[in-house]
């Protein structure tokens, strides 16, 4: 029996993964996470927390790489404060980030498709490079960018180095930045913990101070800027979790590979 229920729930799996690889699938779902996100987000009551650096940016259209760890993108947008014809987010080329994509367009943001090479496929590219330097591009002319940090695979908020080398090679300052709410619900199997807020209730929104990367940032100073990002954005989460005493999320207790425990430390 126990066979027979792992077989089904095989084939409902291998069935919802060939129906969100359809277009029409992946629009109607990009829909509905619309409808969700604008009547949670437009409910909830939000207090922003250390907001000053970046309504200054918002004021003086100024350049910043936003940093949010992948469980919390839900409600990002409600701390871009409607500068999205500004935005450029990377999303990689996964069904997930199709769909996130088409999401995305609803709200004008751009979206550059790609993620870093899988260790486990050698040779096998999915555009990372290209959609860096479309990235580089976009914040060179003075527009801003979207990072999760942790994203696509993990582990969960757990910085690695494009954030840090974007700001490098642009001289745009990283602006961490989180929220939580009193009432949501933590995908609990997800690899990120993903967060999905409930309807009417407490939120709160913290922005971190800006992380700048110097144009010749030795590979020391680059991990010492990525344990920055990475330490300030669990710090603002656990004081944003803790602020609206909800559920206190933790990083995943594996490193990042390629990277160290402290700066200059051997990974």
């Amino acid at each position: 029996m126990l066979d027979l229920l792992r077989h089904e729930g095989e084939l409902v799996t291998t069935m919802l993964k060939r129906l969100l690889s359809l277009p029409w699938a992946q629009e109607v779902v990009g829909f509905l996470v619309l409808l969700y996100v604008e009547g949670v987000r437009r409910s909830i009551r939000w207090e922003v927390r250390n907001g000053g650096h970046v309504e200054k940016v918002w004021a003086e259209k100024g350049a910043i790489i936003g940093c949010v760890w992948h469980g919390r993108v839900l409600m990002a947008l409600q701390g871009w404060n409607r500068q999205y014809d500004r935005m450029v987010a990377l999303a990689s080329r996964s069904r997930e980030g199709e769909i996130g994509s088409r999401f995305a367009r609803w709200y004008k943001v751009g979206v550059v498709r790609g993620s870093s090479r899988n260790p486990d496929k050698p040779g096998h590219t999915k555009g990372g490079e290209a959609a860096y330097r479309a990235m580089v591009n976009h914040l060179r002319a003075g527009g801003c960018g979207a990072v999760t940090p942790d994203g696509p695979r993990g582990p969960r908020m757990r910085a690695g180095f494009g954030a840090v080398r974007m700001a490098r090679d642009t001289g745009v300052p990283i602006l961490p930045f989180t929220w939580s709410a009193r009432r949501k619900t933590v995908l609990r199997r997800a690899w990120d913990k993903h967060c999905l807020p409930h309807f009417f209730t407490r939120g709160v929104i913290i922005w971190g101070d800006p992380i700048h990367v110097p144009a010749d940032a030795s590979p020391e100073q680059l991990e010492a800027a990525r344990l920055q990002l990475e330490t300030v954005l669990n710090d603002i989460t656990r004081e944003a979790d803790e602020a609206v005493r909800g559920p206190v999320i933790e990083p995943d207790e594996r490193l990042r590979p390629g990277t160290a425990k402290t700066p200059g430390a051997p990974a």
